[in-house]
């Protein structure tokens, strides 16, 4: 039922009990009520979010779990350098379709920031419900990113007292948790079996850095938002083949760990793109390399 046809019935129906105090109470309840039908009516699922949604989770983008933000990009002796890093990613979408995601990706240091490069594979397994679907195809997905740290602050404390002239500030525990805020920004493409699927993220990681003996533990959360599109799809058997796409919301989250002076690390994490109706919510694991580093 149109918006259009929901909007005249009410418009009848309020004329037809004007001048009856009795009956302009029901009139409104029934106007509320067809105009929230015609609303939720209206707010199915369009095609641009729809593609929106089908680019960012075949994409890197969303197809892999979000990182822990970074710890140290201070550029100084020290610092992590080259990373070595490698993901898989698991998603069931309604039907019986199961995806499966495996990546690796390397990470230099750049100043301040950290540049990255991430080639995945995307699998697909099919119920009854996608077979002959697009989307039950794998194909390759293409990434880059670009990450750095915000800002690093001890939690619970104020600013450490001045120095005594002539004596050193005192040291910060080095257990003390921290406050990590960072900046996370990734493109990602995939040739989607002619679709070719394009999208853009930025996340800010924000998490709370525990030390526990050598090993740093890193709850963390990624609110970010993404642009998908996808070139030459059709849903509709009328339409001819042309490029859908918008803006949609993100969120992740996980669990990281960095292992003492190895360099080894390890998260677990979710990625869920949000849309109006549906989705699903993708389940990664991960595992960094980044050389041997010092103490922090």
């Amino acid at each position: 039922m149109s918006a259009r046809t929901n909007s005249h019935r009410v418009s009848h129906m309020i004329n037809f009990t004007k001048g009856r105090p009795a009956t302009r109470i029901s009139a409104l309840g029934l106007a509320l009520a067809s105009l929230t039908l015609a609303l939720n009516t209206s707010r199915a699922q369009s095609a641009d979010e729809q593609s929106a949604y089908v680019a960012l989770i075949y994409t890197p983008v969303a197809g892999l779990a979000p990182l822990p933000p970074v710890s140290d990009s201070s550029g100084q002796k020290g610092a992590s350098g080259v990373s070595l890093l490698g993901r898989l990613g698991h998603m069931s979408r309604n039907g019986g379709l199961s995806l499966n995601a495996f990546g690796v990706g390397v990470e230099v240091p750049r100043g301040r920031m950290r540049l990255g490069a991430t080639l995945a594979y995307m699998s697909a397994s099919c119920g009854a419900a996608w077979e002959g679907d697009s989307d039950c195809a794998g194909d390759i997905m293409l990434g880059g990113s670009v990450r750095t740290l915000l800002t690093s602050r001890v939690v619970g404390q104020g600013d450490p007292p001045p120095p005594v002239k002539g004596r050193r500030a005192p040291a910060r525990a080095s257990n003390e948790p921290r406050l990590l805020v960072g900046f996370d920004g990734s493109i990602g493409y995939s040739p989607r079996q002619g679709e070719t699927a394009m999208a853009i993220g930025a996340g800010i990681p924000t998490a709370l850095a525990f030390q526990s003996g050598t090993v740093r533990i890193t709850p963390f959360i990624t609110p970010g938002i993404g642009y998908g599109r996808l070139s030459h799809v059709s849903y509709f058997e009328d339409e001819t083949a042309t490029s859908h796409g918008t803006f949609a919301l993100m969120v992740g989250g996980g669990l990281g760990l960095e292992f003492g002076t190895s360099g080894i690390g390890a998260n677990v994490g979710f990625q869920r793109v949000l849309k109006g109706q549906g989705g699903t919510t993708q389940l990664g694991i991960g595992m960094s390399w980044q050389g041997m580093t010092s103490a922090r």
